[in-house]
Parts: structure tokens; C-alpha cells; sequence
């Protein structure tokens, strides 16, 4: 990339300006050359910085500039002898060429985060983090191949007819399986979405077993509460007088305790 101003002697100024203020670029020059540009995306690691690629087809000329390792490696193993677009589109196929494997492997490990969320006998703030951090790689992934598909579904449209039959057809293919990889990242964030909501669902039903049971806490203190309210009343009762009131009082506060506890023990309510 610090070779990218020997650009300017083939687009023009506003061409040049437009590769680095949009994210990506597919543009059919006057002269019948093509200028892609997008940022790279290594979906093995996406939360890695992106790096720019940029490519200016024209004739038996292609530039190709960027400093992502992968990428230049890819297009040096084209042969250097074939027609640009051609190497261009073998460029995209090979780009492309597994990443569904890897897509695979994401979904893979999603379903094992499902797994641990249903498992954990309690709430586990390290899932959360994972969900999270899923979402973002996702999201990045999901840009990325918005790109690719914007830019291959322009080359297999093939606006001014410069691109032979043949090519444009590899560039159709290629095009369909980008929408593939980026209808398979958008699938991968509605699931994603759905061991969210399982997860929030767990959390959920932790917090209605605390609630259960210190409602049924208070329901079985609740009538030892009226009877020393009752008792703590300053009148002179009947009760106070008798020789058996203290044991009978004992004896009715524990078996409310004990009735409560059966019958909520029957309702499974604990």
C-alpha cells in the first residue's frame, strides 16, 4: 500500500479519493478498465484490524496493491500470464474458497455454547461474554461479505459489456456463493440471537426460583407473624391466664409451619 500513489497515473483524483473514503468500490472507468477496492476481513480471526485491497484491471494491465499477506499470496498464485479479469476472478474464487468450512466450524461452536448454557446449573457470566464477543465477529463477517457481494454482483452484471461470456459467468458463480457465505453469517447471527435469549431465559429462571423461595419463606412466616402481632397487642387477654396458653401458642405456630411446608412440599412448590 505505500506504493498506492503509482494509482493516480491510471484513475483520476476523484477516483482515487473515492477508494479510501468508501468501504468498498467496484467502479467501470471510462476507458473500459475496472477499480475494485474493499477491506479484507480474516474471518479465522475477525476481530483483527481489516486491511485494504485494491485492483485496477485495464486491458493486459493489472495493479494490485495491499498488504495483507493472505491476499497477496492468493493473487501471486495466479498465472501471471492470463488475462487480468481472469486472474481477478480466480483471485475472488480462491479468496472465498473455504470459508465455509470455517463458517462451519463457528456454527459448530455455537451449538457447544448452546449446550453449556442449557447445562450450567447456574448463571455463568463468562456466556455473556462469549455471546457478545460471537456478535461482533459475526457482525464484521457479515460486512465483509456485503462487500464482496455488492462488488461480484457488478462484475457478473457485466454493466458495459467489457468482460467475454466466459469470465462473466466465473464471476456469477463466484458471486452466488459470496450471497451464500453472507446468507450463511446472517444465519449464524440469528442463531446466535436465539442462545442469547436462551441464556437470558436461564437467567430468568434463576431468578423465579430465588423469588419462589423467599416468597415461600413468607408464607410460612406470614401467619407467625399475625399471631405475635396478636398476642403483642397490649389488652389483657383470657389467654394470659391460662396454664396451658405459652405451650399452645408453641405448639400452633409449629404445626402452621409444618402444614405450610407439607402442603407446598405436595404442590411442588420447592
Amino acid at each position: 500500500m505505500n506504493d498506492i500513489e503509482t494509482l493516480k497515473e491510471h484513475v483520476s483524483t476523484d477516483v482515487y479519493a473515492r477508494v479510501f473514503a468508501n468501504r468498498h468500490l467496484c467502479a467501470l472507468l471510462a476507458d473500459g478498465a475496472y477499480l475494485v477496492s474493499f477491506r479484507f476481513c480474516d474471518i479465522t480471526d475477525p476481530m483483527q484490524k481489516d486491511e485494504r485491497v485494491v485492483a485496477w484491471c485495464a486491458g493486459e494491465n493489472l495493479l494490485f496493491y495491499t498488504d495483507c499477506r493472505r491476499c497477496r499470496d492468493l493473487i501471486e498464485a495466479t498465472d501471471e500470464n492470463a488475462a487480468p479479469l481472469l486472474q481477478l476472478s480466480v483471485f475472488f474464487q480462491a479468496l472465498t474458497g473455504n470459508d465455509v468450512y470455517t463458517l462451519e466450524k463457528i456454527e459448530n461452536s455455537i451449538t457447544e455454547l448452546e449446550d453449556r448454557i442449557l447445562m450450567d446449573a447456574h448463571m455463568n457470566a463468562d456466556r455473556s461474554n462469549e455471546i457478545i464477543s460471537l456478535r461482533r465477529e459475526l457482525l464484521k463477517m457479515k460486512r465483509y461479505y456485503e462487500q464482496l457481494s455488492l462488488i461480484l454482483s457488478e462484475l457478473a452484471d457485466n454493466e458495459g459489456e467489457f468482460i467475454p461470456p466466459e469470465l462473466q459467468k466465473r464471476f456469477a458463480v463466484v458471486d452466488r456463493r459470496a450471497d451464500y457465505l453472507l446468507n450463511f453469517v446472517l444465519h449464524l447471527r440469528e442463531y446466535t440471537t436465539q442462545v442469547r435469549e436462551a441464556y437470558q431465559a436461564q437467567i430468568d429462571i434463576e431468578q423465579n426460583q430465588i423469588m419462589k423461595f423467599f416468597t415461600v419463606i413468607t408464607t410460612v412466616f406470614l401467619p407467625l407473624t399475625l399471631i405475635v402481632g396478636w398476642y403483642g397487642m397490649n389488652f389483657r387477654m383470657p389467654e394470659y391466664e391460662w396454664e396451658w396458653g405459652y405451650a399452645t401458642v408453641i405448639a400452633l405456630s409449629v404445626f402452621i409451619v409444618v402444614a405450610s411446608i407439607v402442603i407446598f412440599k405436595k404442590k411442588k412448590w420447592f
